[in-house]
């Protein structure tokens, strides 16, 4: 059999990981007797590669959603047979024809998230095009989400009901997996692929500490990332006396960039002395790691390979995402609680690292360094069992799909002795195909867990909370859904959520919170209100359900930097005289996709506001709830929301506040409120400042009516009409010198025109010779011109 095999390889960077499974993927086939052809980016082939004998061109998928959307619908013209719906030079038509050559097509293992989107795309096209082809599809080895947009989830789904045999690599993508498609028949649960690459696991240990660090330190600027990495190291080297190397896994072998850079600028602030490698073919990075005593890494092969090769690794997660992918590997064999947030490390007011967590995490690391590798070691030979018997029922899938001529030699995937899987509902996790999991044995206990939880996903269970996160909702499960990723993105992690459905959909809430509930755990609260009590009113209903030391509204349509939670409480915490702290707000304008929300411009707000006071918000309001955190301890001061005001009830809460204590601000972005200044229509989608801008106006009138009332019933009209009279005063005169202004410049066009005339003669003089003195003598008179006309301007101001 020909197998097509679909990796994310020969790109113009070269990745350790997604290579390593190319190679071991391909290894697994032909030790089974079939021909790999590979899917290739036919890019680059790393340091000294050579291109395959024989490669398929991999699609390319733009990254823009609409282009992506438009690609994908053009694809699916062409395979209903309208050939002309893509140029006929496009790449699809050479795959496509290439593809009639082989028997079965294999998508090897990656991540398909909405980081990534385009990957999704790419590997629905080419699996709509097997099928068009009527070729059997496996998918092996995949991350799939945490983060998803709507469109993505679509696709995911569209790709995994195309496949006759799905193999996720953690229990966080299998909970996705059937949860998509609960009604496939054959979704699993496996390993890595990359773990049965052929590489000397038992070569001998130097003291050495292998380092691989991604490029990219998103939600963290890199100043922060670098300085806290080099004094991580350095205190891991301190402890072990162990020689640094750092080893790329990503970079462009012709080009210092990606991992190589950044390894260039942690080793430049270490004070241990480090060797920088450039980056090398999958077998000699991977080495490179089996043969040192210690890994520190913010990447995920390193992961998997040091728990192979039973090198104690120290994952530093920057995110959800990395989270997801580190845990599940760990968990895999054995491992819970292994992993650090960076969150954990980094100190918020100075940006250094909290010197009394990464002690507690190196110590531990190395005191139970010996055990984790003697544990890893008892377990590899069944690992690697399993993830062979995968490749077993890949093939038997793959030979029963293309009718084998002599069945006798195929293997039944369908013997409980082959193959396992457990009912495929939303909560239950399939074991590895063979073996049970394994029992899950902690690296991090005691206080250096605790100081740990508050930054993980799941941290230990509670009713009070840090802070409470009240959503509003109201019939927009796209905006929902995008707002529980949103706060399940955050880097603090001890939040409770509670969702007030204002009479909106019950059955909506429902099935967008269902996709999270393994993650939101005891931390969602939902209140479903039978009658629309309005926006405050929901806010103090969210009040009443939670229980916590801060407050912050979340509305369903706006978002937050991840560092938000994280750096607001650091402030509040560090400034206990403040009652509130806000932070800089970008105003994201966003249109709709599909069934996205997509930006297309970002624009500060209030860019020149340095500070929260009482006399910038009179005018009127200068922030939205997004980006404020407040003490619950406020409402004893000041109530609750007031009910009475169907808009603006932010505003109102927010000159309340100022009234009532001080309001911290931290000046740089971390909040975004979504508008949609193109949806005017008063639907479900719509701005209420743009679609309710009367009733804004309205209210805005009324607060300050009743203001005024509540001044003057104890001070009189006196000082109010005096104000008024002078306002009125002083406007028209502005608006008189305004027009005297107007009228000047209209009397200067026979001086301006003047001027020109004096400014060709002098060009005309120069270029002919005339000399200096006469190309002086003519800018005197030009500069005569413009003095006068500035005169008789500014003398009207």
């Amino acid at each position: 059999m020909r197998v097509a095999l679909l990796c994310e390889v020969d790109q113009a960077v070269y990745h350790v990981g997604d290579e390593a499974i190319g190679i071991a993927s391909a290894a697994q086939l032909r030790q089974r007797g079939h021909e790999v052809v590979m899917i290739s980016r036919q890019e680059k082939y790393g340091p000294g590669g050579q291109p395959h004998a024989e490669s398929i061109p991999a699609l390319t998928f733009p990254w823009p959603l609409d282009e992506r959307d438009r690609y994908l619908a053009e694809i699916r013209k062409v395979l209903s047979g309208n050939h002309v719906a893509l140029p006929a030079k496009d790449k699809l038509f050479k795959i496509m024809n290439q593809l009639r050559g082989v028997d079965a097509l294999v998508i090897g293992g990656g991540s398909l998230n909405s980081n990534f989107g385009w990957l999704v795309y790419e590997r629905l096209a080419t699996a709509l095009v097997a099928s068009f082809l009527d070729i059997p599809v496996v998918l092996s080895g995949q991350s799939l989400g945490p983060f998803l947009l709507l469109s993505d989830r679509a696709a995911l789904k569209e790709l995994l009901e195309l496949c006759q045999l799905v193999g996720v690599r953690d229990a966080d993508s299998y909970r996705l997996a059937t949860q998509l498609c609960p009604e496939h028949p054959a979704i699993f649960q496996t390993l890595d692929d990359a773990v049965l690459l052929d590489a000397d696991w038992d070569h001998p240990k130097a003291n050495r500490i292998s380092v691989t660090l991604g490029d990219n330190a998103e939600p963290f600027t890199e100043h922060d990332y670098v300085s806290i990495m080099a004094a991580l190291i350095d205190g891991l080297a301190q402890r072990t006396g162990a020689e640094v190397e750092f080893v790329p896994h990503m970079a462009d072998p012709d080009r210092p960039r990606s991992d190589v850079r950044i390894h260039k600028l942690v080793a430049a602030q270490m004070s241990h002395q480090a060797t920088l490698l450039p980056i090398e073919q999958a077998v000699d990075a991977t080495t490179r790691l089996a043969t040192s005593r210690w890994a520190l890494t913010t990447r995920f092969h390193p992961v998997v390979f040091g728990l192979l090769s039973g090198t104690p690794v120290l994952p530093i997660t920057l995110g959800r995402y990395a989270r997801s992918r580190v845990d599940g590997a760990l968990a895999n064999w054995g491992r819970s609680n292994a992993s650090v947030p960076f969150a954990a490390l980094w100190d918020p007011a100075t940006g250094a690292l909290r010197a009394d967590v990464a002690d507690a995490v190196l110590d531990a690391l190395v005191a139970g360094a010996d055990a984790e590798l003697n544990a890893e070691l008892a377990v590899r030979a069944e690992r690697l069992d399993a993830a062979s018997r995968w490749w077993d029922q890949v093939v038997a899938v793959l030979d029963e799909a293309s009718g084998p001529a002599d069945g006798s030699d195929a293997i039944d995937a369908s013997d409980p002795a082959d193959t396992h899987r457990e009912a495929a509902t939303p909560d239950s996790v399939a074991p590895l195909s063979g073996p049970a999991m394994l029992d899950q044995i902690d690296r991090f206990t005691g206080a250096v867990a605790a100081a740990i939880a508050p930054f993980r996903y799941a941290p230990a269970a509670g009713t009070d909370r840090t802070v409470a996160l009240i959503m509003r909702t109201q019939n927009r499960p796209g905006f929902l859904d995008r707002a529980v990723q949103d706060v399940l993105e955050q880097a603090w992690a001890d939040w409770q959520l509670v969702v007030v459905n204002d009479a909106g959909d019950t059955d909506q809430v429902s099935s967008v919170l269902d996709r999270y509930r393994s993650e939101l755990g005891d931390r969602l609260t939902v209140v479903n209100n039978p009658v629309s009590h309005g926006m405050e009113a929901a806010s103090n209903i969210g009040l009443a359900n939670s229980h916590s030391e801060l407050v912050n509204i979340h509305d369903d349509d706006d978002s937050w930097q991840p560092r938000f939670l994280l750096e607001t409480i650091a402030h509040l915490r560090a400034h206990p005289d403040e009652e509130a702290v806000a932070t800089r707000t970008t105003i994201v304008h966003e249109q709709q996709v599909g069934p996205d929300w997509v930006l297309y411009d970002r624009i500060a707000a209030w860019p020149k506001l340095r500070a929260m006071h009482l006399l910038d918000f009179v005018k009127l309001n200068r922030i939205v709830p997004i980006c404020l955190v407040y003490r619950r301890a406020l409402h004893d001061q000041i109530g609750p929301y007031d009910e009475d005001y169907p808009v603006i009830g932010d505003y109102v809460f927010h000159l309340r506040l100022l009234q009532a204590g001080q309001m911290g601000f931290i000046d740089h972005p971390l909040a975004n409120w979504h508008l949609r200044p193109l949806q005017t229509d008063a639907g479900a989608t719509g701005n209420s400042m743009y679609t309710h801008s009367s009733d804004h106006a309205e209210y805005d009138l009324r607060l300050r009516d009743r203001a005024l009332k509540e001044w003057t019933d104890k001070n009189g009209l006196g000082l109010p009409m005096f104000i008024s009279k002078e306002l009125e005063r002083e406007t028209h005169h502005l608006e008189q010198k305004i027009q005297e202004v107007v009228d000047a410049l209209g009397t200067q066009q026979q001086l301006i025109a003047d001027l020109q005339v004096q400014l060709r003669a002098t060009d005309h003089a120069v270029r002919a010779g005339g000399g200096f003195n006469f190309a002086k003598r003519q800018y005197q008179v030009a500069r005569g011109y413009l003095s006068r006309a500035a005169g008789r301007i500014t003398g009207r101001l």
